[in-house]
């Protein structure tokens, strides 16, 4: 997988807190944390639960969440 994105990192689920329409993710990447806000049905997509390895990447404005589903423990090179 290739992205371009400069702000990528790879970190685990410590908390994931579920909202109406919303589903906030915390993610440990190491010296601190990175949430990300995704709707229900992406959770649910991405089969999201606490401890799970994840893939982020950011801008200024938003986090986006990957879960590597076929290879769950895959490093990425971050």
């Amino acid at each position: 997988m290739r992205i371009s994105e400069a702000n990528k990192l790879i970190g685990k689920i410590m908390k994931i807190d579920s909202g109406h329409d919303m589903v906030e993710v915390i993610v440990d990447i190491g010296d601190f944390a990175v949430t990300a806000t995704v709707s229900q049905g992406a959770a649910r997509d991405m089969n999201l639960h606490e401890g799970d390895e994840v893939f982020t990447m950011f801008n200024s404005t938003d986090v986006t969440l990957i879960k590597d589903t076929k290879h769950p423990r895959r490093d990425y090179g971050v």
